[in-house]
């Protein structure tokens, strides 16, 4: 018993010993260290097995999504530009510099579907990372969500809306349609300008206005109106998207719609692009998303009774079907425009412009797909000869050639004269003139004897073929890549016609000239038109013909071609009389005395 007590004290000595050994050691450690706050504490250094960079601020979001944005190349510079003004200004302010006070407000300039809204709301987004705008947000906006059908109510209406964008951007699409009419009555129009220029005037630091358009119309909008002029110094150009950049942009929508495109797709779709986007209601990037949209329904008709079919792939067909268009209809090659141009009977120096007009286009139409420059060099013409000779069918070729490289989206030809320009009336001779010309737009207008436009109307009163020029090359200068003119007639009249006007000779700066058809010309002529009538003609036609063609060519009335054309007519009348009573002639040949007698007539 003894034994055990001396045991447990000996434990108990030797467990308290420890236990006070312990606490003096922690107590010498905590005098030690410093306090929490002490600076002379060094922290252990964390290792984290994440990269943690500071978070990218708004202003490099917007810039990463900008260029993430297919092509636009011109606009992304230009907002960059716009981003290191803001910086620049912001730095003065924080160092109490004098910043002068610049306009904010812009006009986008360019077709429809080339990114404006999207680049505006980059801007809100980058003007919000900057302080320049407390929100940042876009107000998207056209005439009809600012004007009204009553007096009073437009400035109401366009206040709302500018209300609306405080603090942020207001976007006009199409701010155009808000000028001046012209017309009698209340002009809202104005009266939505008028409040708006006087809220930017209130609120200059606090809204910021992009007005958007096509450019001719967006200038002279701009123009006027001093308040407008004054407002809106600074002009985006927006280029329309290239062939390559829209098939990058139809790739991109159908990845995010988790679609696969066949390999060598854009070369099916460039073509159509290069040829669609002449026309007037091209769209751009909206043209690639409802085309996106028309091959997913096309996909959906083919792949619903395949169990087997890759739901998740557009196919070229697919696409062709979408486009509209057949495998065909791209393939018309300049080779056989130029076949229609040899198989025509004589015209050697035409034949000779044309290819070299043919081998020149298609040399710049490599530049450009090899992204070259090409220099702009007017496409319009003057075809200079007598009648008949083959001047509108050499124009319908022209017409074929361009379409086939693209550069024109048609290629049809529209005819035309003084007739089919001028009216009798003042005012009425302009609408008349780009009624014509609209009809031609991708295509070719052609204008026969078109110095009688330029010929003194004998009178004192208004020359309409003046105001039917003036027209037309205003038309020209608005539409240069999409219409072609060729103005023909006699070389005397087109070259006093030409000189007539700075306008015309700037424009029309190439002349073919036509001669007249020989003797053994215009009997090939008569052949081939009997042939297509299914008429045959004698062996010695061409000897008993000859005379009477070398009297008649030096005549006023000589039409080359089209007075053989009338000799036929003659001659069947001819050949009719004359079987009218044998039943047992040829109702295909015409005979020599058929043609002899169609000459006396």
């Amino acid at each position: 018993m003894g034994m055990m007590t001396l045991l447990l004290t000996i434990a108990a000595i030797i467990v308290a010993g420890s236990c006070l050994t312990f606490i003096a050691i922690r107590l010498v450690d905590q005098r030690e260290q410093p306090a929490t706050n002490s600076p002379d504490l060094v922290r252990p250094i964390r290792i984290s097995e994440t990269d943690e960079r500071p978070a990218a601020s708004s202003t490099e979001i917007a810039l990463a999504k900008l260029d993430a944005m297919v092509g636009l190349a011109p606009v992304k510079q230009e907002v960059r530009g716009l981003i290191a003004r803001m910086q620049v200004e912001q730095k003065r302010r924080d160092q109490g510099l004098d910043v002068s006070a610049l306009s904010q407000h812009m006009v986008f300039a360019g077709p429809p579907g080339v990114g404006k809204t999207e680049i505006a709301r980059l801007v809100g987004e980058i003007c919000q990372g900057l302080k320049v705008l407390r929100k940042g947000h876009v107000v998207e906006t056209d005439r009809a969500g600012l004007v009204a059908g009553y007096v009073g109510q437009t400035a109401t209406k366009t206040m709302e809306k500018c209300r609306e964008a405080l603090d942020g951007v207001l976007f006009i699409d199409e701010a155009y349609t808000l000028a001046p009419s012209g017309g009698t009555g209340p002009e809202f129009g104005k009266e939505a300008i008028d409040t708006l220029l006087k809220f930017m005037e209130d609120n200059r630091d606090r809204i910021i206005v992009i007005v958007a358009g096509y450019r001719n119309e967006m200038r002279r909008f701009i123009e006027s109106n001093p308040g407008l002029a004054s407002r809106f110094s600074k002009t985006i150009d927006f280029p329309s998207y290239s062939a390559a950049d829209l098939c990058e942009m139809f790739k991109r929508m159908a990845a995010r719609q988790q679609f696969s495109l066949p390999a060598g797709f854009e070369a099916k779709l460039m073509p159509w692009i290069e040829g669609r986007s002449k026309a007037e209601d091209w769209a751009n990037g909206r043209e690639m998303r409802t085309l996106l949209e028309k091959a997913r329904e096309a996909q959906a008709l083919r792949v619903a009774n395949d169990a087997a079919a890759d739901i998740s792939l557009l196919t070229i067909e697919d696409i062709v079907q979408a486009a509209g268009f057949q495998a065909g209809d791209d393939e018309t090659s300049v080779a056989d425009a130029l076949a229609k141009l040899d198989a025509m009977v004589g015209l050697a120096p035409v034949k000779q412009e044309v290819k070299r007009l043919s081998a020149r286009l298609e040399v710049e139409q490599k530049r450009r797909d090899q992204g070259l420059p090409v220099a702009a060099v007017s496409q319009h013409m003057v075809f200079t000869g007598p009648p008949g000779v083959g001047k509108t069918e050499v124009a319908r070729v022209i017409g074929e050639v361009f379409r086939a490289l693209k550069m024109l989206r048609k290629g049809h030809l529209v005819e035309t004269d003084r007739a089919g320009l001028v009216a009798g009336y003042v005012g009425q001779t302009a609408t008349k003139t780009l009624d014509k010309c609209r009809e031609a737009l991708d295509g070719i207008l052609f204008i026969d004897e078109a110095y009688t436009l330029a010929a003194p109307t004998g009178g004192g009163g208004p020359d309409f073929g003046k105001e039917a020029i003036d027209t037309l090359l205003k038309f020209m200068e608005d539409n240069r890549d999409r219409v072609v003119v060729i103005v023909a007639g006699y070389p005397n009249d087109m070259r006093r016609f030409i000189e007539s006007n700075p306008g015309l000779s700037s424009r029309f700066t190439k002349t073919v000239d036509f001669p007249a058809y020989g003797v053994s010309e215009l009997c090939e002529i008569l052949r081939r038109m009997a042939a297509r009538q299914h008429f045959s003609l004698p062996e010695d036609f061409i000897s008993a013909l000859a005379p009477w063609i070398e009297s008649r060519a030096g005549a006023p009335d000589w039409g080359n071609a089209r007075s053989i054309r009338t000799l036929l007519e003659k001659a069947r009348e001819s050949q009719a009389i004359r079987i009218s009573t044998d039943a047992t002639a040829d109702l295909s040949r015409i005979e020599t005395a058929d043609l002899l007698d169609a000459t006396m007539n």
